[in-house]
């Protein structure tokens, strides 16, 4: 029994797998765990913990002490390497790139075996390509689409968003808005859109989607895409990757 951790900015995720099979999961907010543990009362037993974060590190070491705790194993955490799964690292400085951006372009890859463009839409939101012999060809980085509102809430005096409003318009993106707040909407996932669609046309390659606003996204593409929610969990199963003890 393996349990599986992604850490991201604004949110964790985690599941327990036997093999194929899915036994629990779960979510929280990743800012809960540097003063609370991971919610993990509904897990039996597990023999093996991984973790991906790109959090405060205050995070993955009160996650390890809950573990050693808890269940009495070692956390063992993910870190990007000059291959995996069948794909070679893009990057001269492996460092410099994001393990979770890793673990979803390798698990891709296992998913098509083929080129992928990988769409992980968080915080930031991140594209990765990989070509059909498994070379990480790089990426893009662009604010998130919450992120792209809160710039212009933060760096204009008149452009203000309600900074309450949680859903990302997906309907008529293509009619202007004729208020500040569906100019604003319309505005950011028609910005995502475009950058989802021009490198779509440019690299040909099965796209798979994730992270926490995948859905408005897929929603207003025209193209084909695969949402795969867990693809970081799935990243961190996957044979070959490099893990550490935290």
């Amino acid at each position: 029994m393996m349990l599986q951790i992604d850490v991201g900015n604004t949110q964790t995720k985690w599941r327990v797998v036997d093999g194929e099979s899915i036994c629990s999961r779960g979510s929280q907010d990743t800012e809960s765990l540097i003063d609370s543990e991971l919610d993990l009362s509904a897990v039996g037993s597990i023999t093996e913990a991984r973790l991906s974060s790109v959090a405060d590190s205050r995070v993955a070491q009160a996650i390890k002490n809950q573990l050693a705790t808890q269940f009495n194993i070692e956390l063992q955490v993910a870190t990007v390497s000059a291959s995996a799964g069948g794909v070679a690292c893009g990057y001269e400085d492996l460092r410099a790139l994001g393990v979770d951006r890793w673990l979803a372009l390798v698990a891709a890859y296992q998913l098509y075996q083929g080129a992928v463009l990988v769409v992980d839409v968080g915080s930031a939101m991140t594209l990765d390509l990989v070509s059909p012999d498994g070379q990480h060809v790089g990426g893009y980085i662009l604010p998130g689409l919450r992120l792209m509102r809160e710039a212009l809430w933060r760096g204009t005096e008149k452009v203000k968003p309600d900074p309450t409003v949680e859903s990302i318009e997906t309907i008529n993106m293509l009619v202007p808005g004729a208020v500040t707040e569906d100019a604003v909407n319309r505005g950011c996932l028609l910005a995502a859109v475009a950058t989802v669609e021009k490198l779509a046309s440019t690299y040909p390659a099965a796209i798979v989607i994730t992270g926490g606003d995948a859905l408005p996204l897929i929603e207003a593409l025209s193209l084909k895409t695969d949402h795969k929610p867990d693809l970081v969990l799935a990243g961190l199963g996957t044979v070959g990757v490099t893990l550490e003890p935290a």
